[in-house]
């Protein structure tokens, strides 16, 4: 990061072991912290440059995107807002926020508020009088709606980043959700679906009219297809991979695509709440994914719950700030095609290093430690 801008400079990845991560949880936490200390040597030592901050993202089911619209009307509106009158607009609309999502994650899960940590808070639109501003100190309005999204883990999963950071011997200065971070891809866009599809689990992320209505991980994974294919086929893992854009296990790619058809839909439908859906959806994958993309493009929602106004229709993300590395050396665009997760949690950071340059986002955290 320099002048608020940021440069790649070196990408190393490291396999996990597939018996390291079971049900989307580390199985294996000793396995996980050693890999992570093997690329991280990797890439300083290619990178020639020694780091001791770390942003991760931990795997886990136990995370909580819960968002709300608030409405705030002023008592006072003779005067415009200054800063005792902004911390006090926000600390109330953020309490409310907290009140509705503690509950509302105590009567989904069983969590209560002494189970959860708080990791990102993030305040999406800002209107006055209907207008959208990035800042409310010196106007003058009389109605404020904000939508708020903030994400929790729990306790025990939030002190993986402190065993991490002890073992790596690094500090872990923050722990940015992937599902979060992909929806930075699309910040121009009001409207997207993204599904994010691993061999271990199915995320399944929703921005509609600019603000995140959640995001859910699924226990339906590309390893369920492969399972199956590897049943009937004498083919390693590789090899089904290296064909499955192909013309072959169409059986097992019928049985697979009308499984994942059907829970998409009805995870959708209870996301959406019955609204309509985006058509904009954007799939990421680390590998082959276009028989996913043509069945769900050509195939009729009509007799399932979930509401499209149009076909689904796949759209694709601007790559900016690695631009330069892809044209210098081909080996860049495998890296940008296979690890997008990465590149938006770069993206993320950056954003997030920019708006603590803000008045108003600096006055959010302040409410938040003080509330927490």
């Amino acid at each position: 990061m320099l002048n608020r801008n940021v440069e790649l400079i070196w990408y190393w990845e490291k396999r996990q072991d597939t018996n390291d991560i079971n049900l989307q949880e580390i199985s294996n936490l000793e396995s996980v912290c050693e890999s992570i200390n093997q690329a991280i040597e990797k890439a300083q030592i290619d990178a020639k440059i020694k780091i001791n901050d770390y942003i991760i993202n931990i795997p886990s089911q136990n995370l909580f995107f819960e968002s709300s619209k608030i409405n705030f009307i002023r008592e006072n509106n003779d005067k415009d807002i200054d800063e005792e009158e902004l911390y006090g607009i926000l600390k109330n609309i953020e309490t409310q926020a907290f009140k509705n999502h503690y509950k509302r994650i105590k009567d989904n899960t069983g969590f209560s508020k002494n189970d959860l940590k708080l990791i990102i808070s993030n305040f999406s639109n800002i209107n006055a009088d209907e207008k959208s501003s990035k800042t409310l100190l010196w106007l003058n309005p009389n109605e404020i709606n904000i939508s708020i999204l903030n994400i929790f883990i729990t306790e025990n999963k939030f002190e993986l980043k402190n065993y991490i950071s002890k073992y790596i011997k690094k500090d872990i200065v923050n722990i940015i959700p992937s599902e979060f971070a992909l929806l930075w891809l699309f910040s121009e866009r009001k409207n997207v679906v993204i599904i994010d599809l691993w061999n271990s689990h199915t995320s399944i992320i929703v921005k509609k009219d600019n603000d995140v209505l959640w995001a859910k991980k699924l226990a339906f994974w590309i390893n369920d297809l492969i399972k199956q294919i590897r049943s009937n086929y004498n083919l390693t893992k590789n090899d089904i991979i290296n064909k499955i854009d192909e013309n072959v296990f169409e059986n097992e790619k019928i049985e697979f695509l009308e499984i994942f058809k059907d829970i998409l839909s009805i995870t959708l439908d209870e996301i959406l709440k019955k609204e309509i859906c985006p058509e904009n959806f954007f799939m990421v994958w680390w590998w082959a994914n276009k028989f996913i993309k043509d069945y769900l493009q050509e195939t009729s929602f009509d007799n399932n719950e979930l509401k499209l106004a149009k076909k689904i229709k796949f759209i694709s993300p601007k790559i900016d700030f690695i631009d330069d590395k892809i044209t210098e050396n081909p080996e860049w665009i495998n890296w940008v095609k296979s690890n997008l997760n990465i590149y938006a949690m770069i993206k993320t950071t950056l954003d997030l290093i920019k708006k603590d340059k803000s008045k108003l986002e600096r006055t959010i955290k302040e409410i938040v430690e003080e509330i927490n």
